[in-house]
């Protein structure tokens, strides 16, 4: 049979690469000089924004509403106040809303206080000659908004129990003993806003029990989270790896030139970032995760090779290098495939991955290039006038028997695969159907607080959020409004209220009902001041006026104005937002079901209007993710199986390596979904990736099997032999990963834990497939038969 590409030497390039190997070493030690520099530049993008593609209708929608009521940041300082509606609770709110409101970055604050000065303009403390002042005042005095908060704070005042009721579950909660000062940030300086406020949060006494919640705490909690695993990867995978190859190989050469490409790899691909103009994101941490598997994967067949031959004559190094340098590009392109089916992705830290990690497989090629004939041609730890010498003494250690045994074991282990070959081949088609259909039936985790762990603080300040204010989760509605609000137009807007908070979804889990929590729009606070002879005969757009006066950050926030005597011959060009509360922790399916009938209820409203906020952003982001994860999987399977196609010149051998390799991904997968668990941001990416990382064992064993076929040998007696001249790598380079991935499984960040979980499953299951069930595969799908039966198997 013709030696194929994948499997034909290419001795000419590894005499040059031994001949010129420390010019070639000198040369990437100088390259990564400026790479170096270069890539210091990159940072981390952590907005919410960051993760959607710029043409994202979501996203757009996202935008609009942060440019059309000045941004849509808001955290809240939470804290106990038994005695919040009395005037000691008041003054202690006035006393730490103004050092809110004074700290850099925010826009405003609605508090008690803030409602006690607001009151001012419903029940006015004075004359009704003065009425018209107060209307028109565009600041509120704090000494009269004191005096007058003893109506707002009155428990048989109806116009005041309306009033307090309608900020129940933002300022307050529904039994009045928990408050919270609602500070809006500026986009621009959120994180210097969010560190005052978290300064201010350690202030307050303790017995209050002081927490900070909201998106920009809940984002930047998981990225610091997320750089903590990016180092605890960087130090722990290269620590421990270095570590499990050295006990393995007993060769430091293949520890230096596993941590020198490593190295490399990740400065190259940050600094080819950097030009191309990209982040950090959300996913970008596990880069040298990915890196690490790649190369030890890689190094590790060299270290097998070159441990096999004990000696460090120049000749044998050549040989060692044309024998293993085309598997290995081979499998760094088809790891570069693999992740390139994520560009394709819609949620931009995905699709920046894609290019990311493609980017690094290459920069690994180049990489062993220039350190690999240089460290491996280091004296190793025994040195041996000849080659002779060294393997008269390597046999009579006990190694050579060790070795021997586990050979022995290998070979029997393929032989009865490929004897049931047939029937291996074909549960293993069953297999794969059956646990894609399962997997895909997996529920998606849209709560990003299911990110967290149950006993993290965030995750605890949300649940008292959720228990004591109603609800965590933060969405919006934006409608078209007329030039001029009119009775009417307020009306409709009420209603549309009452319609929202009758949706209800129920569980078909556990049958639990759940709905809106809160809605909440200026036309309510039109309705209750309504509620005062002295407004109710005035216009709702003059009581509105009044209101941006005494509250004019949160007035702002939910209509827009126009400046005095702007005109505009478009009858509507105003919008009015309507804030949305909802229960955080509510199942995927059931927080797209809510959202979907609230999307409904609003567009038979007003077809021009939209839904969207935090948590509608949130639930479509993973929704995209799960979506383009079987996207991103088909894709992976046709790029790779075409790169093996291409290098084996074969089909068949294509097609037997998507099947093994697949499998591995689904039956993890649908594991997980038997324990109990659901798809999330950490396996979103799980399916494309593993495709790209357990493929090197695929490469490898075909390169020997066509190499044997080439040859004369006979099929079965290829692939027997292949595998098992193959497996002391696989599975030392399993071992080595699977220990390095299991450095992300204790990580606080729930995706990063799963990723790591499923990863070194994964891997750990490739490499028993690619050992078996592939030489199996690959000789069931011979078109040429024999007949096994007359000839025996080797033992």
């Amino acid at each position: 049979m013709k030696s194929t590409l994948i499997a034909s030497p290419r001795h000419g390039l590894a005499h040059f690469l031994v001949a010129w190997r420390w010019w070639l070493f000198g040369i990437g030690c100088l390259l990564a000089i400026p790479l170096t520099i270069q890539q210091r530049d990159l940072g981390m993008d952590r907005s919410l924004a960051s993760m959607f593609a710029s043409d994202d209708p979501t996203l757009l929608q996202y935008q609009h509403l942060q440019r059309t009521f000045g941004g849509n940041l808001v955290v809240m300082l939470v804290y106990d106040d038994p005695d919040l509606m009395t005037a000691e609770g008041v003054r202690r709110s006035q006393a730490w809303t103004a050092q809110a409101e004074s700290l850099p970055g925010v826009r405003g604050v609605l508090s008690i206080a803030k409602l006690v000065e607001a009151f001012h303009y419903i029940q006015p403390p004075m004359s009704l000659s003065d009425a018209a002042s107060f209307l028109t005042s565009e600041s509120s005095d704090s000494k009269a908004g004191a005096t007058s908060g003893s109506k707002m704070l009155s428990q048989d005042d109806p116009i005041a129990l309306a009033f307090r009721g309608m900020f129940a579950g933002y300022t307050h909660s529904p039994d009045e003993e928990t408050a919270a000062i609602v500070a809006m940030l500026d986009t621009d300086q959120s994180q210097a806003a969010v560190e005052g406020l978290l300064a201010l949060a350690e202030q307050l006494p303790q017995e209050r029990r002081p927490v900070l919640v909201g998106e920009p705490v809940l984002l930047d909690d998981a990225f610091d989270l997320i750089e903590q695993d990016g180092n605890r990867l960087a130090m722990g995978t290269i620590g421990l790896l270095s570590l499990v190859m050295l006990l393995t190989l007993r060769d430091y050469r293949v520890v230096l030139l596993a941590i020198l490409t490593i190295a490399w790899s990740t400065v190259a691909t940050r600094a080819s970032m950097v030009v191309l103009g990209m982040e950090m994101s959300l996913v970008s941490t596990i880069l040298i995760a990915i890196i690490a598997v790649i190369t030890v994967a890689s190094v590790m067949h060299v270290g097998i090779r070159m441990k096999d031959r004990v000696t460090t004559a120049s000749q044998n190094h050549s040989a060692a290098i044309a024998f293993l340098a085309v598997p290995i590009v081979w499998t760094c392109l088809t790891d570069a495939a693999g992740f390139a089916s994520l560009l394709q992705s819609d949620v931009q830290p995905v699709k920046q991955f894609g290019a990311m990690t493609g980017i690094a497989a290459i920069s690994i090629v180049l990489s062993l290039l220039w350190f690999t004939a240089a460290m491996m041609s280091l004296p190793g730890w025994r040195r041996f006038s000849s080659d002779e010498s060294a393997l008269r003494q390597l046999e009579g250690s006990g190694e050579a028997s060790l070795d021997g045994r586990f050979h022995q074991s290998m070979m029997w282990l393929v032989c009865k695969s490929l004897h049931h070959r047939r029937g291996l081949t074909g549960l293993a088609v069953l297999g794969l159907i059956v646990s894609t259909v399962l997997a895909a039936r997996l529920p998606t985790e849209t709560s990003f607080l299911k990110n967290f762990r149950d006993d993290s603080p965030i995750v605890q300040a949300y649940e008292r959020v959720e228990r004591e204010l109603g609800g965590a989760g933060v969405w919006d509605v934006v409608l078209p409004a007329p030039e001029v609000i009119t009775p009417e137009y307020a009306e409709r807007v009420r209603k549309l209220e009452t319609q929202l908070r009758q949706v209800q979804v129920v569980s078909a889990d556990d049958g639990e009902t759940y709905c809106l929590t809160k809605v909440l729009s200026l036309a309510d606070a039109d309705g209750v001041a309504a509620m005062s002879p002295l407004l109710a005969i005035v216009t709702p757009e003059i009581r509105l006026a009044g209101m941006r006066a005494a509250i004019p950050t949160f007035a702002e926030a939910l209509l827009t104005f126009k400046s005095s005597g702007e005109l505009s011959s478009d009858p509507i060009d105003r919008e009015l937002r309507i804030m949305l509360r909802s229960k955080e922790h509510m199942p995927g399916d059931v927080k797209q079901d809510l959202i979907a009938k609230v999307t409904q209820v609003v567009h038979e409203f007003d077809e021009d209007a939209s839904v969207t906020g935090y948590s509608v952003m949130m639930s479509r982001l993973v929704d995209s993710l799960m979506r383009d994860q079987w996207q991103a999987l088909i894709i992976s399977l046709l790029l790779v199986g075409a790169l093996i196609a291409i290098a084996t010149r074969s089909v068949r051998y294509a097609l037997a390596a998507l099947l093994t390799n697949s499998l591995p991904v689904m039956f993890v997968l649908t594991a997980m979904g038997w324990l109990g668990g659901g798809l999330n941001l950490g396996s979103a990416m799980i399916g494309a990736v593993s495709i790209g990382l357990s493929i090197d064992g695929s490469i490898h064993f075909l390169a020997g099997y066509q190499r044997r076929l080439s040859h004369g040998m006979r099929p079965d007696l290829a692939a027997a032999h292949a595998a098992t001249d193959v497996a002391t790598p696989i599975l030392l380079a399993t071992l080595a990963l699977v220990v390095g991935f299991a450095i992300l499984i204790s990580s606080p960040f729930i995706p990063t834990a799963t990723f790591g979980t499923l990863i070194a499953a994964t891997l750990a299951a490739s490499a028993i497939i690619n050992l078996t069930l592939l030489p199996a595969a690959v000789v069931a799908f011979e078109s040429r038969l024999f007949d096994s039966s007359n000839e025996s198997f080797p033992t």
